[in-house]
């Protein structure tokens, strides 16, 4: 399963307008608030990793790490790229209707996913 979704997040990736931001700027001035979190243990250290929608960044421990972020889908889906030592992580975001699903990944695997609902979004993804 993990193979399938990630195979056709690069797919779309290649179609998404790329943004990169400054390690943790801040969106308006205000402090971001967090969208997902997760801990586990990565490079054999454990880490609790976590993301905000507000400005596009991934935090290690509290600490913004560099990152690449990717929009699309009228900014309703977000993937954010980064390394973690030697390993490549992968943050999915999708938006539909009034529920949001965060996927976290690390080398191509599917390792965490935090789903939330009753957001007040009416998105509605593009049919194809």
């Amino acid at each position: 399963m993990s193979v399938i979704l990630l195979a056709g997040r690069k797919k779309a990736i290649g179609q998404k307008k790329k943004v990169v931001r400054k390690v943790g700027a801040a969106a308006e001035g205000r402090e971001p608030t967090l969208t997902a979190s997760w801990r586990l243990t990565a490079n054999g250290r454990k880490a609790n990793i976590s993301f905000s929608r507000d400005n596009m960044n991934v935090y290690i421990d509290g600490q913004p790490i560099e990152c690449v972020a990717y929009i699309t889908d009228n900014g309703y889906d977000l993937d954010l790229i980064f390394n973690l030592g030697e390993k490549k992580g992968h943050i999915y975001s999708d938006v539909e209707g009034t529920e949001m699903t965060n996927y976290l990944f690390f080398d191509e695997q599917l390792v965490a996913q935090d789903k939330q609902t009753n957001l007040k979004s009416g998105h509605r993804p593009e049919e194809f």
